[in-house]
């Protein structure tokens, strides 16, 4: 089964539960989930479609992750056997409190990355490059009229 099938599904099950599930496209931002779904009053889900047994790209993760931190749903669905329970569980849920578990699909937590231990201290300058040293104003004055001279 294809992802288009199940996102016109899910499309037409938002339409008949009394919401709308508007397609999320950005010129700026990839990554975004597929659906922002609204419901009355105030009911704000974003809903990433994909074909069965498909998983978020490390891209929509992060997105996801971000929207979450924002306070906002962010669901996965990618079997037709999820769009009713999850409808319902928009259907009830209230704003400002949490999204209940297990909806949709399962999405694998983020992987953090962390850096090297032997990548030097912020004590020691030289490690970082010149950036952390300070500059010589006298220096600087030539690439400005800090004065309001001629321009």
């Amino acid at each position: 089964m294809r992802e288009y099938v199940v996102e016109n599904e899910f499309v037409k099950a938002v339409r008949a539960a009394g919401g709308v599930a508007y397609k999320l496209t950005s010129q700026t931002a990839n990554g975004l989930p597929d659906r922002l779904v609204l419901f009355f009053p105030a009911k704000t889900i974003f809903v990433e479609l994909k074909a069965p047994g498909k998983m978020l790209r490390p891209l929509q993760r992060k997105r996801r992750y971000q929207l979450m931190k924002l306070g906002f749903p962010v669901l996965c669905i990618d079997r037709l056997s999820q769009i009713e329970p999850c409808i319902q569980a928009i259907l009830a849920w209230a704003p400002g409190t949490p999204f209940p578990e297990g909806i949709g699909a399962r999405i694998p937590d983020l992987e953090l990355a962390s850096l090297p231990s032997d990548q030097g201290s912020l004590s020691d300058p030289d490690d970082y490059g010149e950036t952390l040293e300070t500059e010589d104003p006298s220096v600087l004055a030539g690439f400005f009229d800090l004065d309001g001279g001629d321009a």
